[in-house]
């Protein structure tokens, strides 16, 4: 332990004579260690982290699918929750939960919140229980039970100032008065983001039919002993069953078993997560290269102190440890520094995704698991680096080096500094046509001129309750009563109502008249929209043929749509299309009545920013045709701030209903931001890696050209004494560094390939193989490595050949 210390205290001594060269290396290791913290956190907190109840890893949902029909994910029916309760023996219990806006008023204004919709025993399955009260109780999700309520931590802090006396007391949620049984601990938000839950009451009384039957996930708490193949056979057979007694509405439906982690990721989030890994291992791995160069070019040096101590007896780990004790104080000093690069990295991720979406146990911070990884990170790059400079002092031959009247054999180990720096540019240059790639698509996502109005343009979103507005005539009367009252507004130049926004609208199956369909899976699905005739005014969009939606477009007159350029393309091509009829489906067979198309309209871009969506083609019907519980505001004000008007819309609404809430209030620009957070975030992050691959191989290459020059000075005197110029010396030292680079550029060339594919989803109308991309990093690096070679090419040769004939 003695000998450690003494290496480690003159391993100090030596870094503090060239603080330039140990400052710039520990910025290197923290580059690489802070970033491949950072990639780690993040995917701890998405993969590993799980849900904050105990022995989470024992949950799974249970899902139904139809692979006849080519359903392979569906949610459960209450009816089979209910049968399978009954039947079931592989999970202490079965509880359900389905997430849904919860209306809550009677305590100052009204709020919408995120809540979830649960079975009495939710809690119990979880083993989380409230801090405050209790949670639900057996029978309050009966048929006809008294509505029940438990909050959320943050609801019951903001909302009634955590006050402990409000369990037992009533508040009207949607429209009913329900009691508040308990509060549950901060920060649980089971089972996405949700606020507040609700004990859902048996729906089997009011929709007996089960193929009609209401729908929510469902999960269970495995038994002790009990696999996922035993679980899985189990819910098969009683699958089996139900299609027996009931063929109607469960011929063959088998059942599918996942985890909470499965669901909440998928394909994409597994592909975006592996090449951020890949792509920080490889800044790591260019830091240790350039750590490992930098030692082995200094070990040249210390070959003849190796060969005296093992001439003087020391064991080959003796003569080895100072390499080590070297790169352990470099790696320590870079775990420092990189740690405070990943504390921002990680706060800053965590900042940005934050609203999105993400699973609400998707914690991002720097915790135990985190730090523990800094440690093996850092003992990982100390042990690798130092490995290379121990094994090439260790393998030469120490005899010859003791007649070698020079300071060190500094022609041996050449060959494994020049492949650790093709290394580097190829890993420089696999992460830098990425980063270009990002930022190119970055800005063409910042670019985009949408096919709508996004300036000056407010949205918000209202949304009705049965309890409320029990039939279609009253909802109806609501909706058409807040658009007038909109579009009367002094600030409004337009108003429409809407089931959903431009980038914000899903799909439905639909059925074209004249075509069979001979199974499930032959329906086509079109995205669809509920809009009031004032919608394509209030976003600027004109029709290209037919004509617009009037008041005269409802629920008594001919069903009709307007339908944009990709369905007629898609359906009826060769035609305008106006006069062709549709139906939408709504079951399982049964169709509404033939829509007939009346006007054409561009595409607003109904599916959204995600190129990987290929659905486009959609159209609209007016709302007034429609029951929709949801609907979104849309107001074209005049002035430069649309979200002026929020107190005014909201006055509307009150005063329609004072227990009507207005939620998701947001301008276009906000919405579009909504939509396009993922290309900036995870576009910012391989950008930031590139430059750091960029800023580390410039240095390595420097670096060692630098150190070999200087071990050269001797030749490059001869050379010049002999009648070289110092261009023949500046060509000698580029012609080495060019070979260098090309060899790293061709490898690099390869492995971008690789890499750009994976992550190709993330690019926004920018080929993973775009030409001026590939072209510019070729250039980038080959410029920066030739400049990182002209240096010290030109301090070569201004050294004295006289000087240099006399350098030992």
């Amino acid at each position: 332990m003695r000998a450690i210390w003494q290496d480690l205290l003159l391993s100090l001594r030596t870094l503090r004579k060239e603080p330039a060269s140990a400052f710039i290396t520990s910025i290197t290791l923290a580059l690489g260690i802070g970033l491949c913290t950072i990639s780690f956190s993040l995917i701890y907190g998405v993969f590993f982290r799980g849900h904050d109840v105990p022995e989470a890893e024992e949950l799974r949902l249970i899902f139904t699918a139809n692979p006849s029909r080519g359903m392979e994910s569906m949610w459960p029916t209450a009816h089979d929750f209910y049968d399978w309760q009954e039947q079931q023996t592989a999970f202490e219990a079965l509880a359900h939960h389905r997430s849904g806006t919860v209306n809550l008023s009677g305590n100052g204004e009204p709020v919408r919140y995120d809540g979830a919709y649960v079975s009495a025993n939710l809690f119990d399955v979880l083993r989380k229980q409230p801090v405050v009260g209790t949670g639900f109780r057996v029978g309050d999700d009966g048929a006809g039970a008294p509505l029940t309520v438990v909050l959320g931590y943050e609801v019951w802090q903001t909302r009634f100032e955590g006050n402990p006396s409000i369990v037992g007391t009533s508040v009207m949620v949607n429209g009913e008065a329900a009691m508040i049984l308990g509060v549950m601990p901060k920060g649980f938000q089971f089972p996405t983001d949700q606020q507040l839950w609700v004990a859902e009451r048996d729906p089997r009384a009011s929709r007996p039919d089960r193929s009609r039957s209401a729908v929510f996930m469902v999960f269970g708490r495995l038994r002790d002993g009990v696999s996922d193949d035993q679980a899985g056979r189990e819910m098969g057979l009683i699958a089996q069953r139900l299609a027996q007694a009931y063929p109607e509405s469960n011929a063959g439906i088998t059942t599918r078993l996942r985890t909470f982690v499965e669901d909440d990721t998928g394909p994409e989030l597994v592909a975006v997560f592996g090449a951020m890994q890949v792509a920080t291992l490889f800044v790591l791995l260019i830091a240790i290269a350039n750590v490992a160069n930098l030692l082995m070019a200094r070990a040249t040096l210390r070959t003849r102190e190796a060969a005296v101590r093992t001439a003087l007896g020391a064991s080959r780990f003796r003569v080895a440890l100072p390499f080590f004790a070297e790169t352990v104080i470099l790696a320590g000093a870079g775990a420092v520094l990189g740690l405070g690069i990943a504390w921002l990295g990680i706060r800053m991720f965590d900042e940005a995704t934050q609203g999105v979406g993400k699973a609400y146990y998707m914690v991002f911070t720097m915790d135990l698991p985190v730090l523990a990884f800094v440690a093996g990170i850092s003992g990982l790059t100390a042990l690798l680096a130092g490995s290379a400079p121990a094994f090439q002092v260790l393998r030469h031959d120490l005899n010859a080096t003791l007649k070698d009247e020079s300071k060190g054999s500094g022609m041996q180990g050449r060959r494994l500094t020049r492949v650790l720096v093709m290394s580097e540019i190829a890993l420089s240059c696999a992460l830098l046509i990425g980063a270009g790639l990002m930022i190119k698509s970055i800005a063409k996502v910042r670019n985009y001129r949408y096919p709508f109005a996004t300036e000056n343009i407010f949205t918000a979103r209202v949304g009705l309750m049965d309890t409320e507005y029990p039939d279609t005539a009253a909802r109806r009367t609501f909706f058409r009563e807040l658009e007038h009252r909109l579009a009367a507004l002094p600030q409004a130049r337009s108003a429409a109502l809407a089931t959903g926004l431009p980038l914000r609208i899903g799909t439905m199956a639909i059925a074209i008249e004249g075509q069979v369909y001979t199974a499930e899976r032959e329906y086509p699905e079109a995205r669809s929209s509920g809009v009031t005739p004032g919608f394509f005014r209030t976003f600027g969009a004109s029709l290209i043929t037919g004509r617009d939606f009037t008041a005269n477009d409802d629920h008594d007159n001919l069903p009709v749509a307007i339908v944009n350029q990709s369905f007629v393309a898609r359906f009826f091509p060769g035609t305008d299309g106006l006069g062709r009829r549709f139906a939408e489906r709504t079951g399982r067979d049964s169709l509404t009545a033939w829509r007939t198309i009346v006007g054409v309209v561009p595409d607003m871009r109904m599916e959204g920013i995600d190129i990987e969506e290929q659905t486009s083609w959609g159209y609209y019907v007016p709302l007034a045709q429609r029951d929709p519980r949801f609907v979104s505001l849309a107001v074209q004000v005049t002035g430069t701030d649309p979200l002026s008007i929020t107190p005014a819309v909201r006055e509307i609404v009150a005063a329609l209903n004072p227990n009507q809430p207005v939620f998701d209030v947001l301008d276009m620009q906000g919405v579009i931001r909504d939509e396009t957070w993922f290309y900036y975030v995870f576009g910012t992050l391989f950008i930031v890696f590139g430059a750091a691959a960029l800023f580390m191989a410039t240095v390595g290459l420097y670096g060692v050209l630098s150190f070999s020059v200087s071990r050269r000075t001797r030749e490059m005197g001869i050379r010049m004494a002999l009648g070289a110029s110092a261009r023949d010396v500046i060509r000698l030292i580029l012609r080495q560094g060019g070979g260098q680079i090309l060899v790293g550029l061709t490898v690099g060339l390869v492995m971008a390939l690789g890499l750009t594919r994976v992550i190709g989803f993330l690019m926004f109308e920018t080929t993973p193989q775009d030409p001026p991309v590939f072209a510019l990093v070729i250039l980038v690096i080959a410029g920066v490595g030739m400049l990182a070679s002209l240096v010290p090419a030109r301090r070569a040769t201004r050294a004295s050949p006289t000087a240099a004939l006399r350098y030992d």
